[in-house]
């Protein structure tokens, strides 16, 4: 489920209904949020495993894309490699 720190504004029970269907469900549910910190997101928390993850470096990014672009047969100078990432803005999806 993605996005469910934007539920809540407009939308109602939402989350309670979220949190239903993880508690009755054999099956993993991820939840995606950009703020952890929301208080929307406080009910939600106490029935999640929570993970964190970092953004990762320009030089993360030149490295595994460097990596790919190899594995797949592609010949990319890292100049190449660093304005992709500087347009993407440093966004590795």
């Amino acid at each position: 489920m993605d996005e469910v720190d934007g539920c809540g504004s407009s939308d109602r029970g939402g989350i309670a209904a979220l949190i239903k269907v993880i508690k009755n469900t054999r099956m993993p549910i991820v939840c995606i949020a950009n703020d952890h910190s929301n208080r929307k997101l406080v009910s939600l928390i106490n029935h999640c495993y929570d993970m964190r993850f970092i953004k990762p470096s320009p030089n993360d990014i030149v490295r595994r894309m460097g990596f790919i672009a190899k594995k797949e047969g592609i010949r990319i100078e890292l100049s190449g490699l660093e304005r992709i990432i500087e347009f993407s803005n440093n966004d590795i999806r």
